[in-house]
């Protein structure tokens, strides 16, 4: 879980969000990520001063990037 935290937190904040916030003004960032059970992920993010969270079932299904990218479609 840890090299996964870390993989999203460097994806969300050093690319999602930093063309976000070049391109649109969009101000956020990564917070954690915790495995609720066994096959349920939870991302949490701030945006615009917002907490939000992306729930993903039977992660282990997908590797890291198709983590980020299922992340990305929220």
């Amino acid at each position: 879980m840890e090299k996964l935290k870390i993989y999203l937190k460097d994806k969300i904040n050093n690319s999602w969000y930093k063309n976000a916030k070049e391109d649109y003004g969009i101000d956020g960032h990564f917070i954690d990520c915790e495995s609720i059970d066994k096959d349920t992920l939870k991302i949490i993010w701030e945006e615009n001063g917002i907490e939000k969270d992306k729930i993903i079932n039977y992660y282990w299904d997908y590797n890291f990037y198709q983590i980020y990218c299922i992340w990305m479609e929220m």
